[in-house]
């Protein structure tokens, strides 16, 4: 469109007038020559004419009628995963989000003009029930195509924004089913358990021709869910001591101290070659240290010194009670091991087995619920498996194991029915996730990163953002890392970080944003603000008169000028007015898409549908 024209769509349809009047006038010529016996050669001219003048004005008319009937409400689009499929093997390159068309200056301005009239006059009627205005994507007569970006980008972290019921989830359903198709590694997090979701990723599993690739973890369903250590992965008992410490609410020295007594706890059970569960930490922090602490005296007193054990049974030999053998092991630790080879990671358990008992229960009170939470009932076993435990067969897996063999990981955290548990689960594993991302950084090739990238998608992820989280999006790119966050509002962020900057933190280390409705005003005006903004035309009339100092010399004038004005690409209101499964999608580099989400379904035929997945998962190899 040329810079100085200027289209009005929404006025009437004038070009149909004239036609419909150039029309009733070769009717009436038609009457007359066929009533009368006047010569035909002059009816035949003028119907020449008048139909030529009709015909002149049918694109205009025509155009300006689709304009119309493109504001009509549309049905969702249902699509089979064997569609799927097709859709990848047609576009290898490109992470398919939907179907729709670029947004550009020429849709803005017709938002712009029809939001000055009165859109109900305009558009046809809307469906009872519909949810959201239906013209917002009927307002361009670009036909929809697929939509999306390389998959490659997908390192860039993708932010997902809506309301309740928009459609978040249905659109993780086609991101979920892509990375399967493609056999890269997959973890979802759930706080809601969403059945569809975990049932569509089972099915892609199936589709790709492995279902054994699919975990479920559920602790509402402990009895057929897998088994799955969070503590499993890490590189220093430090680590795994702030992993642990990050669940307990606040900052300062009671989380300090907390993360200071784990420490020492891991560092002396590392001593003793016993794997720290969080069963196993919460028993020492709960029954008493002077279990591990004689455990971990003689395991390190045996190294450095031959004669220990019967320095140690002599010292213990009047100790009615495990405390006072303690006591009498760290005597025998100080007079006779630290003049050799003293350990400061087993002097630090030592020193808080000394401690003020009273004091340290006070300082570690905000840890021990938490602990007790994950450790009680059946979340002992599902979250601390024991593999030498003949009686329970369930599957035992880990993060690590996950990304290694490329397999999927849905985990469901039933936050509806203890949201503390779940919160504490999902934070957890993500710090989990953190410590095998560190792992593939340091010792993995950047070729075999390039080939097998790992996903991650958090759903309502506001529930289980912590510091990891952060760190995994910025620097979890390195690592093959591809991290899609979905959540209802920036503020929800906000409350779970305790201070805006925190939030920004996430926001502003994902490159991709997709904005499904959202009624927050605060996080409408976040994503319009990440639009450019553009120039809109508009048409100024004016008139005047004068009649200067005589009255006999009145002038009058009338004009109109063709005007630019500035605004915004995609006005900030109308995201609360989005339909359901209706994006605005804004992707790394500043392009933005309007776009309608598939729902995803069974495959028509279920054979074929593996067998052209197959072609996916030969190229991914």
């Amino acid at each position: 469109m040329s810079e100085w024209t200027y289209e009005m769509p929404w006025r009437p349809n004038f070009e149909a007038i004239e036609i419909a009047g150039w029309v009733l006038g070769m009717a009436g010529t038609c009457a007359v020559h066929f009533s009368t016996n006047l010569p035909a050669q002059p009816f035949y001219l003028s119907l020449g004419v008048m139909g030529g003048f009709a015909l002149r004005r049918v694109p205009a008319a025509l155009h300006l009628y689709r304009v119309r009937q493109g504001l009509r409400a549309k049905n969702a689009t249902m699509m089979g995963q064997d569609e799927l499929i097709e859709q990848m093997l047609a576009d290898r390159e490109k992470m398919y989000i939907g179907v729709g068309f670029k947004w550009t200056q020429r849709e803005g301005q017709q938002v712009f003009e029809l939001l000055k009239r009165d859109i109900t006059k305009l558009m046809p009627p809307v469906p009872e029930g519909f949810m959201g205005s239906p013209w917002i994507h009927g307002i361009s007569l670009q036909p929809d195509k697929p939509i999306g970006y390389k998959h490659t980008l997908a390192s860039l972290h993708t932010l997902i924004v809506g309301t309740t019921g928009s459609g978040k989830t249905r659109l993780f359903d086609l991101l979920i089913s892509q990375a399967i198709l493609r056999g890269e590694s997959v973890i979802i997090l759930d706080p809601k358990g969403d059945k569809e979701m975990s049932e569509n990723a089972r099915r892609a599993c199936e589709l790709a021709g492995d279902v054994s690739r699919y975990k479920h973890f559920h602790p509402a369903f402990p009895d057929t869910c897998v088994r799955i250590s969070p503590t499993q992965n890490f590189g220093r008992a430090t680590e795994l001591a702030s992993r642990i410490a990050a669940l307990t609410d606040g900052e300062g020295p009671f989380q300090a101290f907390a993360q200071m007594a784990v420490n020492n706890v891991i560092q002396a059970m590392l001593f003793c070659d016993i794997f720290p569960t969080l069963v196993q930490i919460r028993r020492a922090l709960e029954g008493g240290l002077a279990p591990l602490v004689i455990e971990a005296i003689t395991a390190y007193g045996k190294s450095v010194h031959q004669a220990f054990d019967a320095l140690a049974a002599a010292a213990a030999r009047q100790a009615r009670t495990e405390e006072l053998k303690a006591k009498a092991m760290i005597s025998v630790y100080r007079s006779e091991i630290v003049p050799l080879k003293p350990n400061s990671d087993l002097e630090g358990i030592l020193s808080m087995f000394e401690h003020d008992r009273d004091h340290f229960g006070k300082m570690i009170a905000t840890l021990l619920p938490i602990l007790n939470m994950l450790t009680a009932g059946h979340m002992g076993p599902i979250l601390s498996p024991i593999e030498n435990d003949s009686g329970d067969t369930r599957e035992i897996t880990d993060s690590k194991t996950i990304i290694e063999n490329n397999q999927v990981l849905y985990l469901g955290l039933d936050s509806l029915s203890d949201s503390m548990v779940g919160s504490a689960i999902g934070s957890i594993f993500l710090a989990d996730l953190a410590a095998v991302a560190g792992q593939r950084y340091n010792l993995e090739s950047s070729e075999n990163l390039k080939r097998r990238p790992v996903n991650i998608f958090c759903d309502e992820a506001a529930e289980i953002v912590n510091d990891q989280l952060v760190q995994l999006l910025n620097k979890g790119r390195g690592a093959g890392m591809r991290i899609y966050v979905a959540t209802q509002t920036i503020a929800d962020f906000e409350a779970r970080m305790g201070s805006p900057a925190k939030a920004r933190q996430v926001l502003g280390n994902t490159n991709h944003v997709i904005a499904l409705r959202i009624t927050d005003q605060d996080t409408q005006k976040y994503i319009a603000e990440k639009i450019p903004p553009t120039y809109y035309k508009y048409v100024m009339r004016t008139q005047g008169n004068s009649t200067k100092d005589d009255p006999h010399m009145h002038s009058l004038n009338v004009g109109e000028r063709l005007m630019d004005e500035e605004g915004e690409l995609f006005p900030a209101q109308l995201f609360g007015q989005l339909p359901d499964l209706e994006f605005l999608a804004i992707l790394a580099g500043g392009q933005v898409e309007k776009g309608r989400i598939p729902v995803l379904t069974k495959p028509k035929n279920f054979d074929k549908a593996v067998a052209r997945a197959r072609l996916l998962a030969e190229e991914a190899a």
